[in-house]
């Protein structure tokens, strides 16, 4: 999940992202002004905190469903989730220089069961934010 030291380019991905989705915010907020900066905090801590919660989901499906180790939930400054205006994760499985962790992600069943383990995540996620919007 996005750390929140990289400040700056998650409020420009925001900024892109409001200026396709013709959105009414203004675009370029006035730092000085309190609206626009709750408006901008708030959209940050949305994502954040369904980052989070997805990120909770895909890690559930992999323990719960594949027995896979549970490694946790860490916030890192990724350059590339910093630049989604939207919730995001990076899914790390296993690490090559560990034998059985290689041998697994190589492999034709372990690859298949990453996949069926996001897709059932995102799926339940899905269900969840639909329940949700109007």
């Amino acid at each position: 999940v996005y750390g929140a030291w990289r400040g700056k380019e998650e409020e420009k991905a925001i900024k892109e992202n409001l200026i396709e989705g013709d959105s009414e915010m203004n675009t370029n907020p006035d730092p000085n002004d309190p609206a626009s900066m709750i408006l901008m905090n708030e959209y940050k801590r949305k994502y954040r905190k369904q980052s989070i919660h997805l990120a909770e989901l895909i890690n559930t499906e992999f323990f719960e469903t594949d027995g896979r180790h549970r490694d946790g939930i860490r916030e890192q400054g990724v350059l590339v989730l910093c630049h989604s205006a939207m919730p995001a994760v990076l899914v790390e499985m296993g690490y090559i220089n560990n034998p059985d962790d290689e041998a697994y992600l190589n492999s034709e069943d372990g690859q298949n069961e990453i996949i069926a383990s996001i897709v059932r995540a995102l799926i339940n996620y899905k269900a969840e934010v639909e329940q949700v919007s109007p």
